[in-house]
């Protein structure tokens, strides 16, 4: 068995404000722990005939929640957040996840572009923190390739 570490995966959040072109930032300065909830759907009924219920799979609702990020001035994530803290706004923008133990031995990753709502939760608390949770939607495979520290998403074909 081969196992897989925290650190083989990547999360870049797009930070541009807007227009086309993608400004994706590392995250990961302040934060101890970033996983993704799948959080299933599921419907579940029961007919007269059978003793136990029938489930049916409807989707996932994800999303994934960073607590207690913290502060860190020169962080440009937390510029990106702090503005919208400021502004009492959502913001919708893009989040890479990258497979970083996944690779065609070049610079080229496995990885999954999503839609995402970004809304923060908190602000300060005793040890200067900022939490916010990520909606996430619209999955589009993909790799990417990093070049001095820059990641460039290709999709799929």
């Amino acid at each position: 068995m081969s196992q897989l570490y925290r650190d083989q995966f990547a999360h870049y959040i797009n930070t541009a404000t807007s227009g086309s072109s993608k400004n994706w930032e590392l995250e990961g300065i302040g934060v101890e722990a970033l996983s993704i909830q799948f959080n299933p759907q599921v419907s579940q009924y029961k007919t007269i005939i059978k003793r136990l219920a029938d489930s049916s799979f409807d989707g996932y609702q994800m999303q994934s929640s960073v607590s207690g990020k913290r502060i860190d001035s020169s962080d440009p994530i937390y510029q990106y957040l702090d503005t919208c803290r400021r502004e009492a706004k959502a913001v919708e923008t893009d989040l890479l996840e990258v497979d970083m133990a996944n690779t065609s031995g070049t610079d080229t990753y496995v990885a999954t572009q999503y839609k995402v709502l970004i809304v923060i939760n908190e602000f300060l608390g005793e040890n200067a923190t900022i939490s916010y949770d990520m909606y996430i939607k619209d999955p589009v495979q993909g790799t990417v390739t990093i070049s001095s520290g820059d990641p460039t998403f290709t999709p799929a074909s």
